[in-house]
């Protein structure tokens, strides 16, 4: 078996999976309208606006949020570049401001070895709007502000399997991945979903293929 002496650390909505868990709840709970004003509200930050969303998924069941997360298909050649990487001394894992719930059901799907989300509170199956979030930035002084600051995490999970942040790869699609691009020994924006990660990054993949990976490789 090869050691492992390198990281790939993913971004899961949108990288991972073709699609975006919360946008599968708010349709499925009639709250998207809601959802999307959080979301565009600019007065609040990153965070804020997580900790707010979190108060809409007040009562959904657990298993109808694994359910949500089952019915989003997996990313094309993911399971395929997650099987190269593995085979080539890399760990592999996720870092999303999406849910622990989630990120659990996609690192067994795809045999990851870590992966690192918000936890929304769970009493008796049942979601309370209560929320922890790993946040991060303000321990590096990063200017995200998001729930869970993946430049923070990437480092994180870099010191706990010693690995050289020189040694490691982050690909995602929006604005919260910028700053563990950035500071990944690589690091690719994968069918960017906004014009900043576009700004932010030198490697684009355009095509819903994971496997355009290795044109960086």
């Amino acid at each position: 078996m090869t050691k492992k002496t390198k990281l790939v650390a993913f971004d899961m909505d949108g990288t991972l999976i073709q699609g975006r868990l919360i946008e599968v709840l708010s349709r499925k709970y009639q709250i998207s309208d809601k959802v999307k004003s959080i979301q565009n509200e600019k007065s609040l930050l990153g965070f804020q606006k997580t900790e707010i969303i979190a108060k809409l998924l007040t009562g959904i069941r657990v298993e109808d949020v694994v359910q949500s997360i089952d019915s989003i298909p997996i990313m094309h050649n993911a399971k395929k570049m997650v099987g190269w990487f593995k085979n080539n001394g890399y760990y592999t894992g996720i870092i999303t401001d999406s849910y622990t719930i989630a990120a659990e059901v996609v690192a067994r799907k795809l045999g990851l070895d870590f992966y690192a989300a918000n936890e929304l509170e769970v009493r008796d199956g049942i979601i309370t709007g209560e929320i922890s979030m790993p946040l991060g930035w303000e321990k590096n002084n990063c200017p995200c502000q998001i729930s869970i600051c993946k430049r923070y995490h990437l480092s994180l999970y870099a010191n706990k399997f010693d690995v050289e942040i020189k040694n490691t790869i982050a690909i995602g699609d929006t604005r919260g991945d910028i700053c563990m691009i950035n500071h990944a020994g690589l690091g690719i924006a994968f069918m960017p979903k906004d014009n900043e990660i576009i700004r932010h990054s030198k490697n684009i993949i355009r095509n819903p293929d994971l496997n355009e990976i290795m044109n960086y490789m």
